[in-house]
Parts: C-alpha cells; sequence; structure tokens
C-alpha cells in the first residue's frame, strides 16, 4: 500500500522538473529502508513469538510427561478441593480420575483422608437416617425383599431414594442392628484403590472389608464364629507386626484390641462364659484348643495358650484368677 502511494506521488512530480524527481528519490530510498526495517522487525517478532510457542509448548510437554510435577499438581488439587469443603461425592470423584497419577504413598494419602472425611461425616449422615420414622418402615420393607443399595433406582419412594443414592455415593453402605437401619463405612468400595496404595494401605482395605462385609457383632452378640474371631485377630497382628510405621497402624491395633475382648470375654449377649454356669463356651474352646494345636505362633497365639493353660488349671471355668489374668491383658495393651 506504501509503495503503490510513493509511486503516484512520482508521477505526479516527474512534471515538476528533476528537483522534485530527487526529492522523491531520496524519500523513496528512505521509505523502502523504513520497510526493509519493518519487515527485518516482523521477522524477528515472528521469531520471538514461536519461540515463547515453543518455551510454552516445551513447559507443557515437561509437565504432561513428568510424573513428579504430575503428583504435585494432583495433590495440589486435592488440598484445594479439602479447603473449599469438598462433599464426599466430589472427594471421590477426584480420586477415581486421578489416583492413577500419583506415587503409590500420595495415593495412600488420599486414600487414609477420605477415610478420615467419611468418619467425620458419618453422625450427619446417620441423623439423615433417623430424622423420622416413616423413612425407617420403608427402609424395613426395602431391606425385608433382600435389598441391595445398588439396586436404589428400583426403589419408587422419591424421599428413601434420594438418601440412598447419597448414602452410596459418599461410600457408605446399609446396616441394620436392633431393627433400625443405619450407615457406615463400605470398605469393600475401598477396594477399588488397592492396586494404587501401598502394601500396608491394601492389608488394612482387605482387613476392613472383612469388618463392613461381615460385622463380627450386632445386638450386642458375636454374629461370627469363634474360629472367624481368631482368624481376624491373627491377621490384625499380622499387619500389626510387619508394618509397625504404617499410616493405620493406631487402627489396626483399635481393631485388634477390640478382637482379644472378644477372645476374653464374648459379649454380653454371647459371653465367653455361660453367666450361669460359668464354664466356658464349648464352641470357643474347640476354637481356641485347634488353633494351639496348628503349630502357628504369635503374641496373639501366646495368649490364647497361656489363657487356656490357666483355664484347664481352673477346670475351664471362670475363677478370680481368670478374670485377674485377662482383665491383666487388655490392661497392658493400653
Amino acid at each position: 500500500m506504501s509503495l503503490m502511494f510513493n509511486k503516484k506521488n512520482y508521477i505526479r512530480a516527474a512534471s515538476a522538473g528533476v528537483l522534485i524527481i530527487s526529492i522523491f528519490a531520496a524519500g523513496l530510498l528512505t521509505g523502502c529502508e523504513a520497510n526493509k526495517n519493518q519487515g527485518n522487525s516482523n521477522v524477528v517478532n515472528a521469531q520471538t513469538s514461536d519461540n515463547s510457542e515453543e518455551i510454552n509448548k516445551s513447559e507443557s510437554e515437561k509437565t504432561v510427561n513428568d510424573p513428579a510435577a504430575n503428583d504435585s499438581k494432583v495433590m495440589e488439587d486435592f488440598q484445594a478441593l479439602l479447603a473449599n469443603n469438598a462433599s464426599l461425592p466430589e472427594l471421590i470423584r477426584f480420586i477415581d480420575n486421578n489416583i492413577s497419577a500419583v506415587s503409590k504413598e500420595n495415593a495412600t494419602l488420599m486414600v487414609d483422608k477420605l477415610e478420615e472425611m467419611q468418619k467425620k461425616f458419618l453422625p450427619g449422615m446417620d441423623k439423615k437416617f433417623y430424622k423420622d420414622e416413616d423413612l425407617q418402615g420403608k427402609m424395613s420393607e426395602a431391606f425385608m425383599e433382600d435389598f441391595d443399595i445398588s439396586k436404589i433406582y428400583d426403589v419408587e419412594d422419591t424421599e428413601l431414594k434420594q438418601l440412598l443414592s447419597e448414602t452410596k455415593d459418599s461410600g457408605y453402605k446399609v446396616e441394620t442392628a436392633e431393627g433400625m437401619f443405619f450407615p457406615v463405612i463400605d470398605y469393600e468400595f475401598y477396594k477399588k484403590y488397592s492396586s494404587y496404595v501401598t502394601p500396608d494401605m491394601k492389608e488394612y482395605i482387605d482387613i476392613m472389608a472383612v469388618e463392613s462385609n461381615n460385622v463380627p457383632a450386632k445386638d450386642a452378640a458375636l454374629v461370627i464364629g469363634w474360629n472367624e474371631v481368631l482368624k481376624r485377630a491373627i491377621n490384625q497382628e499380622k499387619l500389626i507386626s510387619k508394618y509397625s510405621d504404617s499410616i493405620k497402624i493406631a487402627d489396626v491395633k483399635e481393631l485388634y484390641k477390640k478382637y482379644v475382648i472378644f477372645t476374653l470375654f464374648g459379649l454380653n449377649n454371647t459371653p465367653l462364659f455361660s453367666y450361669e454356669t460359668k464354664v466356658i463356651d464349648p464352641k470357643a474352646k474347640e476354637a481356641y484348643l485347634s488353633i494351639l494345636e496348628s503349630g502357628e505362633e504369635s503374641g496373639y497365639i501366646k495368649i490364647i495358650s497361656d489363657f487356656v493353660d490357666l483355664l484347664e488349671k481352673n477346670d475351664y471355668k471362670l475363677t478370680d484368677e481368670v478374670s485377674k489374668f485377662r482383665d491383666g491383658i487388655i490392661e497392658n495393651m493400653n
């Protein structure tokens, strides 16, 4: 455009004489030089822009290809969710979508935090189950027909359907005791994370899934056999011995203590010793003798061994000596 305009001036100037031609020629040369410089400037700008894009592209590729950078970014986003009081379904969706992008250690931290938040929100969820008697009645009708929470879309009542959907999406399941229904953490739900977390967390999930899939006690009574009590306690003790620095060590120790109490005391409605005769439950005695005959060795089995030795001296009856022994075991676990 600039060059065409100068050409017209040149034609007009030609009729005016050599001086004008000279002036125009000088101007033309100056203009060309300016255009040349402008062109060079555009080239430089284009090169700079290209370089900038390459740098940005390189940084982007670095983030994508750098596991450490991805790991850090995911954890920052996770912490931001927690800081913004994200709901349990939001946390679960985030973990589902990002757990494969972080280290096993950070995956374990996310799963541990999810469990912590589930425990925190559980009382609030529990209140929703008891806000009116009609809701419990509706649950009773649904669950009497072997209802599975995964089939919530079969529920016709809108209020119940919404509550069960929220329960499931928050990683809970429905349990019942003494005719009432309530939410509990569904540890079977955690198994989808097992391949991403550290070995100790994987074993913890397995242990807790056993607990939530088949609870040990209801209505102040054991609902699992004595052999199962021993089996679970042994598995819990193994985790404690194997992973003494585990992030879940305190939780497993607490669970293990509960099982030692089951072992030595039973529960109110399934006592280890008969309230009338003071004699040990025959099925418990059989289970204890069987585990000793297996030849397994552990601290827990040593407790059973010492307990059985003492019981033999007392005709397998609850005496003051036996009571003192089992009280001492529990006190030493504190």
